[in-house]
């Protein structure tokens, strides 16, 4: 018993034993995942947003008028070149020939007739040529009818895709109503609005390679060639329209209308120019629109608020223009809850890959 009472004191004891309460952390140390800027040399990359379009588009129309009695076409159909597309009613064309060709009968025979009386001295020469030019004419007459039979009809001139059909079957169709819009989808142009300051410096020798991506097709480039660009800048936008060309990809179904991103990569103009690329999430914008980043310092484990010139947006982040060196740390997530002098602490070690 006494044992027991002994053994209840001791725990009474240590139970009202005073303990100190952790320490507490400083909430001002933020923890913070840092990007290591690498700086590549060699080349620098534009991008733009381009719009796919057909290497050739016509519509098609009549040459003369009359009811439409065939479409033999439906859009987003491909024909083949000499394919029958569209036709009118011949009834009337038909008709027009048959009289033509009776009219030249007739005056074939009148002349022929008046030629035979000419030689019996019958009629004077003046009334022969009237008769030969009356044959002339009807001879004319049954060439624009035969004409305008065959105009009845619309065929395709190359191999092509219906982009968009314009009217229906029964329709009274006028002289020059489109009919169809047909595409040559065998090359396509993908063009796009270039700065000033760019069509001017990116000569060929600069080029190191052009490709186009598809937000569909994220994982696919496809290579460019240079075509053309105009030769006056947009008065208000002060950029010039190039046009890239690319053959048409068999595995997919891209057409005219659909948006591209183009890469266009160059050497740089200035030989010492460098190339670094940061992640996103570390770029931040202020008030003013200016863009920064935090700067991180090992020593003092303080960030710095360090203004940037950004570049176009990529698929592995965002081009620095100005304002980081090769081999600085910057904070890589978080960047919009620091503030000057703040200290972070660094979640595992900088990386150096997006």
């Amino acid at each position: 018993m006494r044992a027991l009472i002994v053994m209840c004191c001791l725990l009474s004891m240590v139970a009202c034993e005073r303990r100190d309460p952790p320490p507490k952390q400083d909430q001002s140390i933020r923890p913070a995942r840092v990007f290591r800027v690498s700086a590549e040399g060699g080349k620098v990359v534009h991008q733009f947003v381009g719009r796919v379009d057909a290497a050739q588009t016509v519509d098609l129309s009549f040459e003369v008028a009359g009811p439409l009695a065939r479409l033999e076409v439906r859009e987003g159909q491909s024909v083949k070149a000499e394919a029958l597309v569209a036709a009118l009613d011949p009834k009337d064309f038909q008709l027009a020939l048959r009289e033509a060709m009776v009219q030249l009968k007739l005056a074939r025979q009148d002349l022929l007739r008046k030629q035979k009386l000419l030689k019996d001295r019958g009629i004077s020469q003046s009334v022969v040529d009237d008769a030969q030019a009356l044959y002339d004419l009807r001879q004319v007459g049954l060439a624009q009818a035969r004409e305008a039979l065959s105009d009845t009809r619309i065929y395709a001139p190359f191999d092509a895709f219906v982009a968009r059909r314009f009217t229906d079957n029964y329709v009274n169709v006028r002289v020059g109503d489109p009919i169809v819009r047909l595409s040559d989808l065998h090359e396509l142009f993908v063009m796009a609005s270039v700065p000033e300051s760019l069509a001017a410096t990116a000569t060929e020798d600069r080029v190191i390679g052009i490709h186009a991506r598809f937000p569909f097709l994220p994982d696919e480039r496809f290579e460019l060639t240079y075509r053309e660009n105009t030769g006056e800048a947009d008065v208000v936008a002060q950029t010039y329209e190039v046009t890239f060309a690319m053959p048409r990809p068999e595995a997919w179904n891209i057409l005219p209308g659909m948006t591209a991103t183009i890469e266009l990569e160059l050497t740089p103009q200035d030989p010492s120019q460098l190339n670094i690329t940061i992640p996103t999430a570390a770029l931040v914008a202020d008030a003013e629109r200016q863009f920064f980043v935090w700067v991180f310092h090992p020593d003092s484990q303080l960030v710095e608020k360090r203004p940037v010139e950004v570049g176009p947006v990529d698929g592995q982040g965002i081009s620095v223009l100005s304002g980081l060196k090769d081999g600085e740390l910057i904070v890589a997530s978080g960047a919009n809850q620091l503030r000057s002098g703040m200290k972070i602490r660094v979640l595992g070690e900088p990386v150096a890959e997006l």
